[in-house]
């Protein structure tokens, strides 16, 4: 079996993929002139309708992470190996039909139409709305929106499309920067510094910059976000799909085997270096040497309650839960022998 390493790298591949290809054909099926055409009159729930920001054009992305919670759960089975019942010995299995299963597959489906398709919904009303309040030509906010097409390769890039509200504003506000040559432009993390030479230069000059080199630079900042915002979400549902499956093939197993949950331990583990959050070192420290019954719930000091690490099901916060490192260490103490399994990281 593949480390728990490789597993989560290859599935996180493939979740990026999946959101990348999602985002470019919201892009490429869209029409500027229908989208300026809209905008024209002010119509930008015709715009959103237009666009299909909804549960079918996100359902590839969906079906990833669906894949990454099975190949979890799976990988937990391969771990567990053979379970101990009362005629001897059976392989452990991982079934998405039972109820369990069932239960996270539809809350995923809901969960992700407000994570994903909802944020875009609200994002592309608020980047339309300023555009049309501050009198932007119509033709500009939808290349602005959907990208602009690159006269070399002929594909599609840039636009605000895949951006939360909080990026597409960075990036909007990183425009009105360059246009009024304002040094403010360089404390944006996202920029390409590969213009940074340029725009030093006119803001040494007071020479304003040009439409088209502002439009580049805008063009390959909405490239980097939009690339940031793939790979944190993609990070962050790849492994907590992982981790869910992998965490019900151990609840799979210990019934299998005929035990109490309460019988089956883990412990949080968390990675202990630099960028560790200093509530999970704190919960490693309650934890780890202290395992609690499966069945209960870890409390991060600001009160989430988590199955698992990253578990966000029971309504945890963001910030413990984005980005997180930490992996679930479990005990399953089955009569003829101790297993020990550990979590995704």
């Amino acid at each position: 079996m593949a480390s728990l390493i490789e597993i989560a790298e290859t599935q996180e591949r493939r979740v990026l993929r999946a959101f990348r290809d999602v985002i470019q054909s919201i892009k490429d099926q869209a029409s500027i002139n229908e989208v300026t055409r809209l905008l024209v009159v002010g119509d930008v729930d015709g715009v959103i309708e237009l666009l299909q920001l909804d549960e079918a054009t996100f359902e590839p992305f969906e079906d990833a992470i669906r894949q990454a919670y099975r190949t979890g759960g799976l990988t937990g089975a391969d771990q567990i190996g053979q379970i101990p019942i009362s005629a001897g010995t059976v392989q452990a299995r991982f079934s998405l039909a039972l109820p369990t299963s069932s239960e996270w597959l539809a809350n995923l489906s809901s969960r992700l139409i407000t994570e994903v398709a909802d944020k875009q919904v609200r994002m592309v009303r608020e980047r339309l709305t300023e555009s049309l309040a501050q009198g932007v030509n119509p033709r500009q906010s939808a290349l602005d929106l959907i990208g602009r097409v690159n006269r070399v390769t002929g594909n599609r890039e840039g636009g605000f499309i895949g951006m939360t509200s909080r990026q597409a504003q960075w990036v909007a506000n990183a425009r009105a920067e360059l246009e009024s040559l304002d040094s403010d432009y360089f404390t944006r993390k996202l920029r390409d510094k590969r213009f940074d030479a340029s725009v030093r230069k006119a803001i040494k000059n007071e020479q304003p910059l040009g439409r088209d080199q502002i439009n580049r630079m805008i063009v390959a900042m909405q490239n980097r976000t939009v690339a940031f915002r793939g790979q944190n979400i993609s990070k962050t549902e790849t492994l907590n799909a992982l981790r869910a499956g992998q965490y019900e093939a151990i609840r799979q197993a210990a019934q299998k085997g005929g035990l109490n949950l309460s019988e089956v331990t883990k412990g949080w583990d968390a990675t202990g270096d630099a960028r560790t959050r200093a509530d999970h070192l704190l919960m490693e420290q309650t934890y780890l040497k202290d395992p609690i019954p499966f069945n209960q719930v870890f409390i991060a000091p600001d009160g989430s309650a988590l199955r698992f690490p990253g578990d966000s099901s029971l309504g945890a916060s963001a910030s413990q839960v984005v980005n997180c490192r930490c992996r679930g260490v479990y005990r399953i103490d089955f009569i003829a022998r101790q297993i020990r399994v550990e979590g995704f990281s």
